[in-house]
């Protein structure tokens, strides 16, 4: 799963200076890297567990809680 905590810590390889970190990734790449893991949620090595149980056990609950979550962000910007 890509979210850690309530803060919002985004746990995405791209960012992790020991896995696939570089100087030249662009914004682009990070918000498609993001894109990508909300979408097809890397369920080998999950960071938040209980995102995590809610896709295994109905994965389009979890799709619709993504894009209640997405609303509520934009709504509040």
């Amino acid at each position: 799963m890509i979210i850690y905590d309530l803060l919002g810590t985004v746990c995405l390889s791209l960012l992790d200076v020991e896995k696939d970190w570089y100087p030249g990734i662009t914004i682009k790449q990070l918000l498609l890297g993001i894109q990508y893991l909300l979408n097809e949620p890397f369920i080998k090595d999950p960071a938040n567990f209980e995102a995590y149980n809610i896709y295994r056990k109905d994965s389009s609950e979890y799709s619709n809680r993504v894009r209640a979550q997405a609303k509520a962000i934009s709504r509040a910007e």
